[in-house]
């Protein structure tokens, strides 16, 4: 099997149906799908050049996986070895799904660890999220806007792009919900819009300065131009960092990971939360909701004698 998708032809052929399968039976961003293509890439462009020095079909074994993944490890971050092995995760299960390799490979490849410090949490205790919300100066017009901007992360989950194309007609003032075109996961979902979210929102809204031809929620103070993604990421570190906060991974999605994971610490299903995320695949409600050591061993108890017997 190795052999027949060295060629680059048959190569390119298979990345093509690999990338279809990833946005379309996947559902995941374009973004995601041409990294996972990229390293994919990178890692059967390898193995032609280590085939022709060794011209023998030993086909993709997991110790041409390992191999590889442990030759990476001399040059790459820790960082990068993840994407790295998410990309052949996802790859070996393409080739299982449609026929192509008969095993599954993906135990070939070791989770890989993050050099983030420890003792840092991955999400914001409710106490830090209360208050990071409570130290926003909503006295002027940027502070208002950021302060709806913080709301819309914590309590709705929005990603940072979802924000940013956040447009008036999505949002139902009447109905007190919000509808939101499909993004990432390619889902149109309707969110209640919470109370407080909605009450800065509209303060916002009732002193900003009118866009000149744009529907856009969130405009910057002084030309009223749309804000990026990048910019909505740069308002929450921040604000993070005027509370004082230091965080591993500060930004938007500190706040979406935060509030994924206060659910499922209330005993939301993931389903509800994959729906409320938007996401397609529990899998990746999981990669937002883990819930560390500590957590739970300031949550766990003894067992009640009767349990014991």
């Amino acid at each position: 099997m190795m052999r027949t998708i060295l060629f680059h032809s048959n190569r390119e052929k298979l990345l093509d149906q690999f990338r279809k399968h990833l946005l379309t039976d996947r559902g995941l961003a374009a973004r995601t799908c041409f990294s996972r293509v990229f390293y994919v890439r990178e890692f059967l462009q390898t193995q032609q050049r280590a085939w022709r020095r060794r011209p023998r079909d030993e086909g993709l074994t997991p110790e041409v996986l390992l191999g590889y993944l442990l030759g990476r490890s001399r040059q790459d971050s820790p960082e990068r070895l993840q994407s790295l092995a998410t990309a052949l995760r996802s790859f070996c299960r393409f080739l299982q799904l449609s026929g192509r390799i008969g095993l599954d490979l993906t135990v070939a490849l070791p989770r890989i660890g993050s050099d983030r410090a420890p003792g840092l949490p991955d999400y914001l205790s409710r106490g830090q999220l209360r208050h990071l919300l409570s130290s926003t100066d909503t006295g002027t017009p940027a502070g208002m806007r950021n302060h709806a901007i913080m709301l819309c992360l914590a309590r709705l989950g929005l990603r940072a792009g979802e924000v940013a194309r956040l447009t008036l007609d999505q949002i139902d003032w009447r109905a007190g919900v919000l509808r939101l075109s499909p993004g990432k996961g390619r889902r149109e979902r309707e969110l209640p819009l919470p109370g407080d979210a909605g009450r800065a929102m509209a303060k916002y809204l009732h002193q900003r300065p009118q866009p000149a031809s744009s529907r856009q929620v969130f405009c910057a103070v002084r030309n009223t131009s749309v804000l990026s993604s990048q910019a909505i990421s740069q308002i929450a570190r921040r604000a993070l960092q005027q509370a004082g906060l230091n965080t591993p991974r500060p930004g938007a999605h500190l706040l979406r990971r935060t509030l994924a994971s206060h659910l499922v610490q209330q005993g939301v299903s993931l389903k509800a939360v994959a729906d409320l995320l938007g996401h397609r695949s529990l899998d990746t409600t999981r990669l937002y909701t883990h819930v560390n050591h500590a957590w739970l061993r300031e949550v766990s108890r003894p067992w009640p004698t009767e349990a014991k017997r």
